[in-house]
């Protein structure tokens, strides 16, 4: 009874408000609070503008993902960033064109790679039953990783973990072989004070297009379309360029591909 009724005060004040409630998680450099506690990052500016456009007002929530993904199914939150098109999340939930790209890659030790240097491929990594990959719990790494996921052999090599941290201390302990992410979200490490030159990528594994996800309970095609229109309408100005290349982590990727 209380989701209902929250759930319907929500669409009220949406309707009164213009505003929409986004679940967001602490991942730099999409999402975080600088020095001043001041929410900033390249999902967060890029949601701001197509909000602006679209005359919505954003109402940012910090939870963490898995959360995200359970608030939006009962409607209690109304929006969250960067997510994948799944079969399991269109139940509950709308997409709008996508926004951006993100990058999936597999991350090694450095001083693992002579080791693991014979992996050039998923098919490869699949058929090397003592490599262990970490990933986030909650998130959705793309049709080609998921494809692997889904194999039987695979399921005991994967460990589930909330945070990246969780995953990266499990890396360095050697209970993992590997972890999967956007390489720009290394960002993070280097404020944590870890030297990226020994962290290396192993395989490449696709670009994927990622939308904004809303939830079907709490909002309507309406909002979805005029939040479409306006992702188009940003990305066809100078604006949307500007704020990627404020983002561009060159310097990162280059230290840890070694290139």
């Amino acid at each position: 009874m209380y989701r209902l009724l929250l759930v319907w005060c929500l669409c009220c004040q949406t309707m009164a408000q213009e505003s929409l409630i986004v679940g967001w998680t602490d991942w730099q450099p999409f999402s975080f609070h600088d020095e001043q506690q001041q929410i900033r990052g390249l999902d967060i500016e890029l949601v701001n503008a197509i909000f602006l456009r679209a005359g919505y007002q954003a109402r940012f929530s910090e939870m963490p993902w898995a959360r995200v993904l359970h608030e939006l199914r009962f409607g209690t939150v109304q929006l969250a960033m960067s997510a994948n098109i799944t079969a399991e999340r269109q139940q509950y939930a709308r997409f709008t064109h996508p926004y951006r790209e993100e990058e999936t890659v597999i991350i090694i030790r450095r001083q693992d790679e002579p080791r693991w240097r014979g992996i050039t491929s998923l098919d490869e990594l699949r058929k090397t039953p003592d490599f262990h990959i970490g990933v986030l719990k909650g998130f959705d790494y793309g049709d080609t990783f998921r494809q692997l996921m889904g194999q039987p052999e695979m399921q005991a090599r994967l460990l589930l973990r909330l945070k990246l941290d969780q995953l990266l201390k499990m890396l360095n302990a050697g209970r993992i072989q590997g972890l999967i992410l956007d390489p720009h979200g290394m960002q993070e490490w280097v404020h944590q004070g870890l030297a990226l030159d020994e962290l290396y990528i192993l395989l490449h594994i696709q670009r994927t297009p990622v939308h904004l996800m809303l939830s079907q309970k709490s909002t309507t095609q309406h909002q979805l379309d005029r939040l479409n229109q306006a992702i188009d309408e940003l990305k066809q100005s100078p604006e949307y360029q500007q704020i990627l290349e404020r983002y561009e982590m060159v310097p990162a990727h280059q230290a840890i591909t070694g290139e």
